[in-house]
């Protein structure tokens, strides 16, 4: 992309820069002027105070330029050339000239040529003497402005590489979440498709009712394949058709309450993350007893908190833990639940399992109204006893 003229910097710090440089002229001239002053020496300051005002703001108009310069030809110690050293060298002699020649223009014209004995020089004349006498504090100006223009690029690939590692860390942790998220779709797949199988020979019309309420749970699963987001009305809609297909299961040994706080379906929640723990619970608290279970999922505002509760009336955190430690892939479900909470929130939440009052495990979600952070991902903890069931 093409670089512009203008200053590094926003136009808000233009007057800054420029007051900046005034007041850098306005004390040269105080010096001056003080100097003078001692020595008993005539000081003319209606002339001095303009022309000194004169030299730094001319350089303030040069500094872009030099800006332009350094930034072609940087002279960052880690990648210095003598290429870029010498480069420098004409540019001094340029940029001197280039001031000389403004103030020469300035002295002319407003200030009426220069005081005192040299006002029978020729423009030429004056333009050589000057030149000659003030190049040493010219060259220290634009080594003044060549570092600070130096130490603005430094800062600026500092901030540019900063930027690009928050983009790839975003990047990462969406990558990441991704994986998360999608490891949960073969992983339901496979249980569910297991389930139809086993309903095939025994109750067939079941199994078509199973088939069929799959390809709905299916279509919503692409319909929001690319949201990590979406509002608590949508994540429990897609909770009742995956709970449909558990329904043709379990027919009268499962009942599922829903008890969602009036107003809090519009919150945002991250998508997918009420299915794996309620499949915990059918896993562990309704399909081990021959008995019914049952489920209740609730969902309410808590002290600036959405807070979502998952319990069963199954065996609890123990019983279900000893079942897990044989399981084959245990800790998908929770463990997935834990990391994907972890990356969106980095600790901003609570993810919580404990045994009910009345029997059952129940586990609590407690996430932030405000939404995921931007900080960066930390690793997740290990799973409670019970993340073991899927």
């Amino acid at each position: 992309m093409r670089k512009s003229l203008a200053l590094p910097f926003g136009r808000g710090a233009v007057g800054l820069f420029v007051t900046g440089w005034a007041l850098l002229g306005l004390t040269f001239a105080s010096i001056f002027h003080a100097v003078a002053v001692a020595d008993g020496k005539p000081f003319d300051a209606s002339f001095n105070y303009p022309k000194n005002l004169s030299l730094a703001l001319i350089w303030a108009a040069l500094s872009p330029l030099v800006f332009r310069w350094t930034r072609r030809f940087p002279l960052d110690l880690r990648h210095a050339r003598l290429r870029n050293l010498l480069a420098h060298a004409p540019a001094l002699v340029a940029f001197s000239a280039a001031h000389h020649a403004g103030y020469v223009a300035v002295i002319w014209w407003p200030l009426g040529g220069p005081p005192g004995g040299h006002s029978h020089a020729s423009v030429f004349d004056f333009y050589r003497a000057f030149f000659a006498a003030s190049l040493p504090t010219n060259v220290l100006l634009y080594a003044l402005v060549v570092i600070g223009s130096q130490a603005l690029l430094n800062y600026e690939g500092r901030r540019a590489a900063e930027a690009s590692e928050e983009r790839l860390r975003a990047q990462l942790a969406e990558a990441r979440l991704r994986v998360l998220k999608m490891q949960l779709h073969p992983h339901f797949l496979f249980n569910t498709l297991h389930s139809i199988n086993s309903l095939v020979a025994e109750d067939p019309s079941g199994a078509r009712q199973m088939i069929a309420r799959l390809g709905d749970f299916l279509r919503l699963t692409l319909e929001q394949s690319e949201r990590q987001f979406v509002t608590l009305g949508e994540e429990v809609e897609f909770l009742r058709c995956y709970l449909d297909i558990e329904q043709v299961r379990f027919q009268d040994r499962l009942t599922v309450e829903f008890d969602v706080e009036q107003g809090a379906a519009s919150l945002q929640v991250p998508h997918l993350i009420l299915q794996p723990i309620v499949e915990n619970a059918i896993r562990h608290g309704v399909a081990p007893r021959a008995g019914p279970g049952h489920i209740r999922v609730a969902a309410r505002r808590a002290d600036g908190s959405l807070r979502l509760e998952v319990k069963d009336t199954g065996p609890g955190m123990a019983t279900a833990a000893a079942a897990s430690k044989s399981a084959a892939g245990a800790g998908l479900g929770l463990s997935n639940v834990r990391a994907r909470l972890e990356q969106l929130y980095a600790g901003r939440h609570r993810f919580e399992l404990s045994n009910g009052e009345g029997g059952g495990l129940s586990v609590t979600l407690l996430l932030p109204l405000d939404g995921a952070t931007k900080a960066p991902p930390r690793e997740g903890s290990a799973d409670e006893a019970r993340a073991g069931g899927l």
